[in-house]
């Protein structure tokens, strides 16, 4: 709690950003880049069109811009205030008991 701060402050000044893909883990990232562009340049490379044809899961901050950009996003019950807020759906379950597959199960990919 106290290197976040700190750290946010040295990322303003270097045209970065802070964010947080565990509670012990903060990344530091080039202003524009995030897991968000990375999947929607690999959507992109596979002629997949993301705000209609992608089901997205995610828990933490990291994942937030990802979620809202696609066309489901979906957030497991362990997933941080930012992850759910950002989601279409947030399940019951988490990464850790099934939360994929049960969202595989209800979005329709079962069995795929």
């Amino acid at each position: 709690k106290t290197v976040r701060p700190k750290l946010e402050a040295l990322a303003k000044e270097y045209d970065a950003c802070v964010t947080m893909a565990l509670p012990t883990m903060l990344e530091w990232l080039p202003r524009g880049c995030s897991k968000a562009l990375g999947v929607a340049k690999v959507c992109e490379a596979l002629d997949i069109n993301m705000e209609t044809e992608l089901l997205a899961l995610g828990d933490a901050e990291n994942d937030s811009e990802m979620l809202e950009q696609s066309a489901i996003g979906v957030a497991m019950g362990n997933g941080c205030p930012a992850a759910k807020a950002a989601a279409d759906y947030v399940l019951e379950d988490t990464n850790d008991d099934g939360g994929a597959g049960t969202a595989m199960e209800i979005f329709g990919f079962a069995g795929r």
